[in-house]
This record gives C-alpha cells, structure tokens and sequence, in this order.
C-alpha cells in the first residue's frame, strides 16, 4: 500500500513538475516576446522622431529665413518684384517636394511667376510624420512601455508641446490673412482697376507696416516655439535610447 502511495505520489510530482515548467517556460516566452515588441517600438518610434528632428530643422531654417525676408522688406519699405525675388534667392524659405520627398526651394523664373507676393503673406505649415504614434495611441500598444513617465514625455511631444507650434503657426497664418485684406481694401476703394503686385509696389503705408511688424513678431515666436520643441524632441530620442539600451540593444539606435 505504501508502495502505491510512494508512486501516485511520484507520478503527481512529475505531472505536477511537467505543468510548472511548461507554465514557466510559457509566461518566459510570453516575457520575451513583450520585452521584444517593446524594443521594436521603441526603435520605429525613435526612427520617427529621428526623421521629425530633421523635419523640424529644415522647417525652422525656412522661418529664420522667411524672418531675414520679411525683416529686409521693413528696413527698405520695398515690395516690389524684383527687390523680394532677390531677397528671397539669397534667402529661400518657399519650396515643394521631389518625388523623393527631398526639398526643392523656389528660386528659379518659372517658380515667381505671379507668386512673388507670398513672400510676405505665407506662413509654411508645420506637418510631420506622426504616423507610427499615432497607430500607438489607437492599438494600444504606447501601454507596452511600463515606464508612466516615458509614456506621459511621449505623449507631451506629440501633442501639448506640439500644440505651442501649431498655436504660433496659426497667429502667423492669422496676420496673413489680415495683409490678404489690406491689400483687397485697397483694389476695392480704387476709382480704377488695379492689380495686387501694383498695389504692393505703391502703396506701402502705415497699415502696411503695422502688419508686416507683426509678422516679423509672429515668425519670431514661431522660430521660438520650434526650438523649444526641437530640443523636447531630442530629450525625448535620449530618454528612448537609454531604455532600449537597458534592454540590450542599444547598437540599433545610433546618437
């Protein structure tokens, strides 16, 4: 009898065994394959942020030379064509896309053909990628990362200090829009007809100068919050870095 107790009690020890490593061997998969797809995001979300620095950098060149344009206008009271064709060549700030999605800045006869007047009205509008975060935040999956602070400077990134950005951008598309007005108040209350161009050659009184200072003072707190999350930006890069490093990959992301 005790013989049969002695081997039941083996056989369930066994059985007993067999499940706790299977279970073991299990939630150690499981561990694994999380701390692996926690590593994967955190290398595409640093690829995105890596690509939206030099987004951001290109986009705050642009500004620091749309303020040296609108600036040089104020210190000549000049709006003519060939004065902010010239400004602009030497200073670049409207562009469009290759189909390589590379930059491809306007300072070519073609490119000012009947545009030249957006120099002083344009407000470039800021649009980086946000694509992976974004399927983060619907999926779930920004959860993976435990650490609450990590996630909470994630999502401070991309969107309250981003909203400073896109707060400025409006203000400056907002003074825009007022020079817009100035310059059809003034077609409206001609006794002949006169075009934009003519107008913004001539006429460039105090309003005039008003809005163009404002602009200057718009683009100047556009260039200030762009930096300000620039710098967040590659806070955030580091602090992602650090993470992933600790988890044994850190060769994957580069400085």
């Amino acid at each position: 009898m005790k013989r049969y107790a002695a081997r039941y009690t083996l056989e369930f020890l066994v059985i007993f065994l067999g499940v706790l490593i299977s279970f073991s061997v299990q939630q150690w998969s499981e561990d694994k394959s999380d701390a692996q797809e926690t590593r994967r995001l955190i290398y595409t979300l640093t690829t995105e942020i890596e690509s939206n620095l030099g987004y951001c950098q290109e986009h705050l060149k642009q500004l620091r030379n749309m303020q040296l344009v609108n600036q040089a206008v104020l210190d000549e009271s000049r709006l003519d064509r060939d004065f902010l064709i010239a400004q602009h060549n030497q200073h670049p700030f409207g562009h469009s896309y290759l189909d390589d999605g590379k930059y491809r800045y306007w300072t070519t006869e073609e490119d000012y053909k009947k545009l030249h007047l957006w120099m002083v009205t344009w407000w470039n509008t800021f649009a980086q990628n946000e694509i992976f975060f974004n399927s983060l935040v619907a999926s779930g999956l920004l959860l993976h990362i435990e650490d609450p602070q990590l996630r909470e400077s994630i999502e401070a990134v991309y969107t309250t200090k981003k909203k400073r950005v896109a707060v400025t951008e409006e203000q400056l598309r907002a003074n825009s829009e007022k020079i817009f007005l100035w310059a059809e108040d003034k077609r409206d209350n001609s006794e002949v007809s006169r075009t934009r161009a003519d107008i913004f050659d001539n006429d460039f009184d105090l309003p005039l100068r008003n809005l163009l200072e404002d602009r200057s003072h718009r683009i100047g707190l556009r260039i200030m919050s762009l930096e300000y999350y620039i710098a967040s930006l590659e806070a955030l890069k580091t602090d992602l870095g650090e993470v992933f490093a600790d988890q044994g990959s850190s060769s994957e992301i580069s400085g």
